[in-house]
C-alpha cells in the first residue's frame, strides 16, 4: 500500500512539473482622451491558464506611461489590497521614461484567509490625465517583471508562468467641436488673405 501511494504522489508531482503554465499581462481603460473627457481610469489584469491552477501568486515589475510629446499625470495609483502597493508616491509628472515600481504578491491559500483566487485578476489600477491634446500617444506598459508566478496548491507550491504582455496605447485629440473651430479658424484666416 505505501508503495502505491508514493507512486501516486510521485505521479501527481510529476504532472506539475510537466504542466506548463502561462500569464497574460494586459490592461482596459478607455484608448482615447479629450478636452472633455481629459482622464482615464485604466486597470492592469492577469489571466493565468495551466492545470493544477490555484491562482496568482506573485510579480514584481514597473509601469511605464510615458510620451516624448504629450503632457500629462498620472494619479490614483492602487493595487489590490490582496496584492501590495505602489512604491512611488502618486500624483507624479509623466515623463518619456517615468516608472511606477509594483511589488504584487499574496500567501497561498492555506495561510490567507484574504487570498484571491480571480482569474484574471486585477493587480493594479491608475489614472492618466492628459493636458495637451495634439494627437500624441501615451504608450502604457508594464516591463522588467521579476518573475510570473502561480500557486499550483494551496500550501505554497508556485510555479513561474510564460507570460505574454500587451501594452496600451492612449491618443490625446481634440474634441470633435475643437476641430470644427481651428477648421473655421482656417476658413477665417483664408478669407482675410484675399
Amino acid at each position: 500500500m505505501r508503495n502505491v501511494c508514493a507512486l501516486l504522489a510521485l505521479a501527481g508531482t510529476a504532472a506539475i512539473a510537466s504542466a506548463q503554465y502561462t500569464m497574460h499581462w494586459y490592461w482596459t481603460g478607455p484608448a482615447t482622451l479629450d478636452p472633455s473627457n481629459p482622464t482615464g481610469t485604466y486597470t492592469l489584469w492577469a489571466s493565468m491558464g495551466g492545470s493544477p491552477l490555484v491562482g496568482f501568486a506573485g510579480s514584481i515589475f514597473d509601469i511605464n506611461a510615458g510620451c516624448e510629446d504629450c503632457d500629462g499625470f498620472i494619479s490614483n495609483g492602487m493595487g489590490n489590497p490582496t496584492l501590495g502597493a505602489l512604491s512611488n508616491n502618486d500624483g507624479i509628472q509623466i515623463g518619456p521614461e517615468d516608472i511606477i515600481t509594483v511589488d504584487a504578491f499574496q500567501l497561498p491559500p492555506f495561510f490567507n484567509a484574504g487570498y484571491d483566487a480571480s482569474n484574471p485578476i486585477w493587480v493594479y489600477s491608475l489614472d492618466i490625465t492628459a493636458t495637451a491634446f495634439n494627437g500624441s500617444t501615451f504608450t502604457l506598459t508594464t516591463l522588467n517583471h521579476l518573475n510570473h508566478s502561480v500557486y499550483v496548491d494551496d500550501f505554497g507550491t508556485s510555479k513561474e508562468a510564460a507570460p505574454t504582455i500587451d501594452g496600451l496605447r492612449i491618443t490625446c485629440v481634440p474634441t470633435p467641436a475643437s476641430l470644427g473651430l481651428i477648421g473655421l479658424g482656417g476658413l477665417v484666416a483664408a478669407r482675410r488673405r484675399r
